[in-house]
Order: structure tokens, then C-alpha cells, then sequence
């Protein structure tokens, strides 16, 4: 038996009792809705990276504003992220995701106004909605599919890296075929109507309770160690990926790029993500040291980013697949790590609030500092030293949050621990 079977052992039984009748029906229902969903988490940031360098053309906008929409997104998802768990516990879990959905939807579709006001409207609507849908989707893995955390967990990271590469990669031609930026940035509003709905049939027929367990105090979370390196790993990592996403376009074309082929680099970049997304987190609850795919995935990300940023322009698309491949490996990881660290879904909860919004807080300074240095020194070497310095933090805080244990447990048996944390009273 693996560590991980061994951490979920007690709780085996009493996730048997919340268990419904048709299980496999509504587990394949939900699973489905689950990657719909993650595939609409990042077409919002990649579809615009694409297209950014038109944007400030016709919007005739300077280095500060362009910073700023590219910094939003993120800090979005931080201020709104910790909102959460409480939204899921009025609403339950599905009606919330459903109204979030929703809410990109309608955020996306108001990227037809040829305005700066009206995009700098439409990001920060669109990251309210990603923001709290990115926390409450992984609590759904943790609810239902606790055996298979691993396996699910990287469908979910695969499905996020198909919507953002599929954005990165077709915005350009849509832009080409439509005439207008506008219209290519407003057509990735249909899929988030049509996840929307989907999440609206599931919450009609999984006849759920309305709310969940009370969840742990969030100030509980705030003293708690393990809390803090899931939560910093989870920061530091977003920090690398919102750098490609809403940089390294702008950067290629910086290097001589054109933007039909910076939008095809980094769309193969994100499309590797798939590979390890699926593999990594399921290999990190079988035999694979966790601490040891931490580094390898890094390793892969810094030589991926450094080799498209310096390397021939010949080895591009090898450079993008490596960095891919590290990239998706992470934030497979970071999400992997909240239901490791967490004894039941209220906890993960919690701990994916706390890791996504403090950690995204924290990331969105990244997108912001790339948008300076490439004004203060030459377009690349900026960026490439804050990128390793980021690299490097994230490695600390990743082989901290590999070692086993869970939140909001200090010493003694597991067993006896959980009985006493708040949650338990009413489950």
C-alpha cells in the first residue's frame, strides 16, 4: 500500500455512507462537467496574450496599462478566490460553479467593445469568475474522486492545458478570419454558456444538499505550516505559468517573431502541458518520490523558457514542448498537493482558497514585474533573471509541500485527530 492509500485509509468508511445509489452514472456526469470546466480556466488569459501586441496598437495604450491587463487576471484570482468555499457553502458546490460559469461567460462576451474601458471590464469579470471557479473545481476531485485524487487530478491539469493552448493557437486565425481582435477574444464566451448549462443539469439532477459541511476556521489554516508551503508552491508556480501565458507571446515577437508563429510556440507549449498534467500527479500517488518529479518538472521549465528566449530559433519548437512538459508537471503538482494535504473536502476547501488566492496574490506580481524590466533592460534578460529567482523559490516551497502530513494536524494518530477538527460536527 503507497502513502497515499495510507494517509485515505480511515475515512474509507465514511466516505461509503455519502456514497448515492447511482453512483457511476453521476460520477461519469460530473467527471465530464469537471473537464468542461477546466477547459474553460484559461482561454481568458491566453487568447489575449496572442492578440496583445494589436491591442495596444489600436487602443493606442502604454507599457503601465498593458501591465495592468495582464496583471488583473491574476490578482483577481486572489482577492476573489478566498470567497469560494463560502459561495459553495450557500449555494453547494455545482450551483456555484454553474453561476461562475455564468459569470465568465458574460465577462468574455464583453470583449466585443472596442474600448479600453470595456476590456479592462471584461478581464476583471472574467477573473472574479476563474478565480473562484479555479478553487472550488479541484474540491469536487477531492469529494468524489478521492481513490483516484492522482488520475483525476491530471485529466482536469490536461484539460486546462487543451483550453489554453487551444486559445493561444486559434485566436491569431480567428482574428484573421473575423477582421478584428474583438470578435476572436469574444468567441471563447460560447464554450464557458455551454459549460455554464452543463454544470446548471448537474447541480438539477444530483439532488446534493444545498450546502456543505461547516467548513474549519480559515484562521486555523493560517497557523498551519503544511497550509503555508502548499499555499507558497502554489503561488510561486502560478508566478512561472502567468509569465508564459501573458508574456511569452509578446516576447517571441519581441525576438523577431511574427504573430502567427508566437501564437503557434507557445500553443504547443501549453498543448505539452497535457502530457505531463495526466502523468505527473498520478505518478506522485503511486511509487514516484513527489520531491523528486518537484525538481524534475523545474529542471524541464527553466531549460524550456531559457532555451525559447536564447536558443536557436531552430530548436524553438523543442525548447516550447520541454517547457510545456514542466509546466504542466507543476500545476499538476500544486493541485495534487490540496488533496494530499487534506482529510476531507471541507479542509480541501479551504486549503484550495487559502493556497489559490494568497498564491495568486502573490503571482500576480510576476506578470506586472516582466512589463517594467522589459522597459528597463534589453526585451529578454529581464524577464529571464526573474524567472530563475522565481524557479529557485518554487523549488524550496516544492520539496517542503511534497513531505506527507495533512493540514490542521500537529501529532499522534490520524484517526483520533480528525475527530477532533470542526468540520466533523454534522458531516
Amino acid at each position: 500500500m503507497n502513502s497515499f492509500e495510507i494517509e485515505q485509509a480511515p475515512y474509507a468508511k465514511a466516505r461509503l455512507k455519502t456514497r448515492h445509489a447511482p453512483l457511476t452514472k453521476l460520477l461519469l456526469l460530473t467527471g465530464l462537467c469537471l473537464l468542461l470546466g477546466a477547459f474553460n480556466m484559461r482561454p481568458a488569459l491566453t487568447s489575449l496574450a496572442t492578440v496583445l501586441t494589436d491591442v495596444e496598437q489600436d487602443l493606442a495604450v502604454g507599457r503601465l496599462w498593458t501591465g495592468f491587463i495582464t496583471t488583473a487576471p491574476v490578482l483577481c484570482f486572489g482577492i476573489f478566490g478566498l470567497l469560494a468555499p463560502w459561495l459553495a457553502g450557500r449555494l453547494g458546490l455545482e450551483r456555484a460553479i454553474a453561476l461562475l460559469l455564468l459569470f465568465l461567460f458574460m465577462g468574455l462576451a464583453l470583449r466585443t467593445q472596442v474600448s479600453s474601458t470595456g476590456l479592462v471590464a471584461s478581464t476583471l469579470i472574467s477573473g472574479a469568475a476563474i478565480g473562484m471557479a479555479g478553487v472550488l473545481l479541484p474540491v469536487v476531485i477531492r469529494r468524489d474522486f478521492p481513490e483516484r485524487a492522482g488520475v483525476v487530478t491530471g485529466l482536469y491539469t490536461m484539460a486546462m492545458s487543451i483550453g489554453g493552448a487551444s486559445a493561444a493557437s486559434l485566436t491569431p486565425t480567428l482574428e484573421r478570419m473575423a477582421g478584428a481582435w474583438t470578435s476572436a477574444l469574444a468567441i471563447w464566451s460560447l464554450p464557458a454558456l455551454a459549460t455554464a448549462l452543463a454544470w446548471g443539469g448537474l447541480a438539477f439532477v444530483a439532488h446534493r444538499a444545498g450546502r456543505m459541511a461547516r467548513l474549519p476556521h480559515f484562521s486555523a489554516l493560517l497557523r498551519d505550516r503544511v497550509a503555508w508551503n502548499v499555499t507558497a508552491f502554489m503561488g510561486l508556480q502560478a508566478g512561472l505559468a502567468f509569465i508564459v501565458l501573458g508574456w511569452l507571446p509578446t516576447l517571441l515577437r519581441d525576438r523577431g517573431y511574427d504573430g502567427l508563429e508566437a501564437g503557434l510556440v507557445t500553443s504547443v507549449s501549453i498543448l505539452a502541458q497535457a502530457i505531463t498534467a495526466l502523468l505527473v500527479p498520478s505518478l506522485a500517488t503511486r511509487r514516484a518520490s513527489p520531491a523528486l518529479l518537484v525538481i524534475l518538472v523545474l529542471g524541464a521549465t527553466i531549460a524550456g523558457f531559457l532555451g525559447l528566449l536564447y536558443a536557436p530559433v531552430e530548436a524553438r519548437i523543442v525548447s516550447a514542448l520541454v517547457l510545456g512538459l514542466g509546466q504542466g508537471g507543476l500545476f499538476g503538482l500544486a493541485l495534487l498537493f490540496i488533496s494530499l494535504r487534506s482529510p476531507s473536502p471541507e479542509t480541501a476547501a479551504m486549503l484550495s482558497g487559502m493556497s489559490q488566492s494568497i498564491g495568486y496574490l502573490g503571482a500576480s506580481v510576476a506578470p506586472f514585474m516582466v512589463s517594467l524590466l522589459r522597459g528597463l533592460s534589453d526585451a529578454t534578460g529581464g524577464p529571464a533573471m526573474l524567472f530563475l529567482a522565481v524557479a529557485a523559490l518554487c523549488t524550496v516551497f516544492g520539496l517542503r509541500a511534497a513531505r506527507p502530513g495533512f493540514v490542521l494536524t500537529q501529532m499522534g494518530d490520524t484517526r483520533s485527530r480528525l475527530s477532533s477538527l470542526p468540520y466533523r460536527k454534522g458531516s
